[in-house]
This record gives structure tokens, sequence and C-alpha cells, in this order.
């Protein structure tokens, strides 16, 4: 009956339309020895320029680079924490990976495109892993959840942090956050009754929080549609299935976010998601065979999941090459990550 009910939810959404043909996946890669526990959180530096950040066995954030073709090696990086990291573009060629430290901090780490700056520590109180997106060119905005159910947020200016400053809600979850490719970053949470909230940080304001409904477990996942200042979310219905729900940019109000529809699948936790092109997406998840499967979305319409292979655990992290493909980061389950290009 539960099954039932949720589907007559989903039923309806701007998401759900016809398959296209889409070029295949290649060859999984080894990105090195290295062992690492979590899930990886990778983001674009330039063309044919991806870094990715994963939490070793020794709870330190370890890095590494891919060139579009080979790897780099695994380093570690100094300092503790309890979270898995965040990474996010800039807008300016750099790429800022955060994570929270053992005390409750922010911690973070830059890339300025060649070089690693050393871990900071930025006073706060979380008690989640955050979510970090690109706000306007040179600026990130972070988020995580405190031990209350808030949201406690910074801005990164290019130079410094502004102080945490709180945002209540009510959310169960870690936030996801994205921007919008407009001047704003949306953030989503799970709230009570597994429904999402969503909120947009835009002019220097958050506009607020509105309920989107829906039946979600895991953590959702929130990425741009690199148009018009759109942006879809999923999240994994208690059934197992991927959901999605598209807002479609200027004005923040409910009736502007589509309801929640299927993309199916039977997955062991939520999508990752990322835009190749505008209005293009192509999400990796993780099926109950282990497996890595695909989906894309053209603009028009979704390939539906193919598998693309390997055997992984927890949730992918997929990044944009700027060539039209993207790489996605798996944690296998011997704990060393694979990566694949495509589609």
């Amino acid at each position: 009956m539960k099954r039932i009910i949720v589907r007559l939810l989903f039923l309806h959404a701007s998401l759900i339309l016809a398959p296209s043909a889409w070029a295949s996946w290649g060859s999984f890669l080894s990105t090195g020895t290295a062992t690492g526990i979590g899930n990886p959180s990778c983001a674009m530096v330039s063309t044919d320029h991806v870094v990715c950040a994963v939490r070793n066995g020794a709870s330190a954030v370890m890095v590494n680079e891919f060139n579009g073709t080979a790897w780099g090696t695994w380093a570690n990086l100094v300092g503790t924490v309890s979270s898995d990291p965040s990474c996010a573009s800039n807008g300016a060629g750099n790429v800022i990976c955060a994570a929270t430290a053992t005390n409750g901090n922010l911690q973070v780490t830059i890339f300025n495109g060649t070089a690693w700056t050393k871990p900071v520590k930025v006073a706060a109180a979380l008690y989640s892993a955050p979510s970090c997106a690109e706000l306007a060119a040179g600026q990130v905005l972070c988020a995580a959840r405190n031990s209350a159910g808030a949201l406690q947020w910074s801005v990164y200016n290019g130079t410094s942090w502004s102080k945490f400053t709180t945002l209540a809600t009510s959310a169960i979850s870690a936030p996801s956050c994205t921007t919008d490719n407009a001047g704003g970053v949306i953030c989503a949470v799970f709230t009570g009754g597994s429904a999402t909230l969503v909120n947009r940080y835009s002019g220097g304001k958050w506009e607020g929080f509105l309920n989107i409904g829906g039946l979600a477990a895991s953590l959702p996942d929130c990425t741009s549609m690199n148009s018009g200042g759109q942006v879809v979310c999923f999240a994994e219905a208690y059934f197992s299935g991927i959901y999605g729900s598209r807002f479609k940019g200027g004005s923040w109000a409910v009736g502007d976010w589509s309801t929640y529809g299927t993309l199916g699948g039977e997955v062991t936790n939520n999508a990752n998601c990322t835009t190749q092109a505008a209005s293009q997406l192509v999400c990796g998840v993780i099926a109950i065979d282990s497996a890595l499967y695909g989906d894309s979305y053209n603009g028009s319409g979704w390939s539906g999941w193919i598998k693309v292979g390997g055997a992984g655990i927890g949730i992918p992290s997929c990044a944009p090459l700027g060539t039209g493909q993207v790489v996605c980061v798996v944690m296998g389950v011997n704990n060393k990550l694979t990566s694949v290009v495509g589609p």
C-alpha cells in the first residue's frame, strides 16, 4: 500500500520525458592505491581538470587531481574531520573543499589551480557534513546542520569567511546546496515526515523555506540546470527509486517547483548529478547490484538508467570536464576509488 501511495504522489513532473540516445561510457580507471571512507566529492577546475577529496582511514581529508586522462597521487592533508568533504568551484579557477572538523568547526582547503592551501578552521558549531556552492564568481557559500536541526552558514568572499550564522529550520538531514548560476545558492534538506525543504540565498538574504513535499530517504542532491536560474533536486524514495523536483527559476514560490517525478531504479543510496551544458544533466547512482548506473538528460529527454559497471558503495561524485562529458568517481567495495568518463 505504501508503494502505491508514493507512486501516486510522484506521478507527474516535468522531468518525466521520453528516453533518447546517448554515447557510451568509457572504461573504469583506478585513482590509485589509497583507501578512503565515506563519499567522495569532486569539482571542476578547468577544462579536463577535476579535483576530488575524500576521507582516509585516519579521518583526514585526502585529495587528488584528474587531467581528463590520468590521476595524480592521493595526498593527505593535515587535520582530522568527522564528515565527508564538500568541494565546489568558485567560478574563478579555484576549488574550495570543506568538511566538518572533529570540534564542529568548518575545516577548509583551497585548490588554486596548481596546489592546495594548508587547511584552516572557521569557527562554527556544525553537526553534519557541509555542502558548499558557488554564490558569485570568487564567492562560495557553505552550510551544514547544527545539533538543533537548524542550518549554520557562511560565505567566503575570496579572502575571508563571514561569521557563521544560524538559519532556523527543522532539518533531519545534512543540506545539499548548489549554485543556480544566476547569482544565488539553493539549499535543500529533508524534514519531518520525510518532506523536502528548500531555500534560496540571493541578493544577500535567504528568501524563506518552502516545503515541496515528497517522501525521501538518504540525503538530498541538488544541482544547477545552468539555465535561467533553474535547479533540480533529487532524492532516494523509501522504496529505493530516484525522484526529482525541478525549480523553474525566477520567483521563489512552491508553485515554481514541479511535483517530485520518478527516474526509477533500484538503488542503495541517492544519485549524484551534475550539469555538463545548459539544461543538460548526467547522474550516477549505485544500484542494488553494486554497479554504477548513469542517466542523462539532454534538455528534452532522459536516456534511462544505463549500467556502466564496476562495484561501488555509497554515493558517487560526478563532475563536468568541460568537454560535454563528466567524470564520476566511485568508492569501491575495497575502499579504493575508481573513475569513469561519459557519456
